[in-house]
Order: C-alpha cells, then structure tokens, then sequence
C-alpha cells in the first residue's frame, strides 16, 4: 500500500507542476511503463482518489481528488508520528548514554564527523549540562571525553575511530540499548 501511495504522490506532484499531465508524462516520472500507469490510474479512480475528464477526444485531464489529497495527508502524518516516536527513542537512548558517561566523570561529548541525530546529541548535552564539541575526523581522540564516531562517515573512517576508543553512534541507535 505505501508504494502505491507515493505513486500517488508522485502523480499529485506531477500535476501539481503539469496540471494537463499526460499519461505518458505521469508514467515517466513514476518510472513505470505506460501500461502499468494505466492501470494504476484505473486502479485510483476506483479508489476515489483521482478523476478523469475529458479535455477533448483523444486527451485525459486527471485530477486528484479530496479523498486522495486525504489519503497521503492521512500517510504524511502517519510517517510523521513514527518519526517523531524514532526520535523521541533515540533521544533517550542517547540521553541515558550521555547521562551514565557523566556520571563516569565526562563533562564533554565529542563527535566525530557527521550525523544525522547530531540534534539529538546536542540536545541531550544541553539538558544533561554537557559541553558538546564537534570534532573534525582527524583530529585526536580527546580521553576525557565520551566520544562517539557519526554514521555519516567512510565505513573506513568509522572503523578506524572506534578502533581509537569513539562509539559508533549507528551501532548505539541499532543496538538500542546503551554500553
């Protein structure tokens, strides 16, 4: 179901830019043939969620309609509401780590290169009254810090850094559980 829906995204963004759209055009920017945006459509129009009228007697005009603008709407916050529950997890992962390396004695968390949750970190360091530093990858590993390696590095890079005693922050999130 959900790649039907960014199929239908996919279409609602298309129109959105070419409202007279033709099917051909649709089917190029679903990456599917012509036959199989067809059916797609017939599929949608079924659904309720595109209309179809004519513009004259060889062109089609399609059209999403409000059940289909709800449905993506419906999914668009479905995702949301997942991503902010990852997030939310994440973030107490990621404070309860922070949390127990302060209590180790390390009042700086040093990140290595890039990441993603890199908000995460810093958000953590601010509640929990932890200097926060970003680090550049080849710069020395700071051993008064707790440090970690971002997942945005060279598998390599990550490697070499945990070798040097940083946490690989992907395994963390992974994992799902702190040390």
């Amino acid at each position: 179901m959900d790649s039907e829906v960014a199929t239908l995204q996919n279409i609602a963004n298309t129109l959105e830019e070419e409202p007279l759209a033709s099917q051909r055009l649709l089917a190029e920017n679903a990456g599917m043939s012509i036959g199989l945006m067809n059916a797609v459509l017939k599929r949608f129009v079924e659904r309720g969620w595109i209309m179809l009228s004519n513009v004259n007697l060889r062109k089609l005009s399609y059209a999403i309609t409000p059940a289909g603008i709800a449905e993506l709407t419906a999914r668009s916050q479905q995702f949301a509401k997942r991503t902010f529950a990852l997030a939310n997890s994440y973030n107490d992962e990621l404070c309860k780590l922070i949390s127990d390396a302060k209590k180790q004695g390390k009042t700086t968390f040093c990140l290595y290169g890039q990441s993603y949750i890199k908000f995460l970190l810093v958000y953590a360091c601010q509640i929990l009254n932890v200097t926060f530093i970003e680090k550049d990858i080849d710069d020395p590993i700071d051993q008064n810090a707790f440090c970690a390696v971002g997942e945005l590095n060279d598998e390599k890079v990550i490697k070499s850094l945990e070798s040097k005693g940083c946490l690989n922050l992907l395994n963390i999130i992974n994992a799902g559980k702190a040390l």
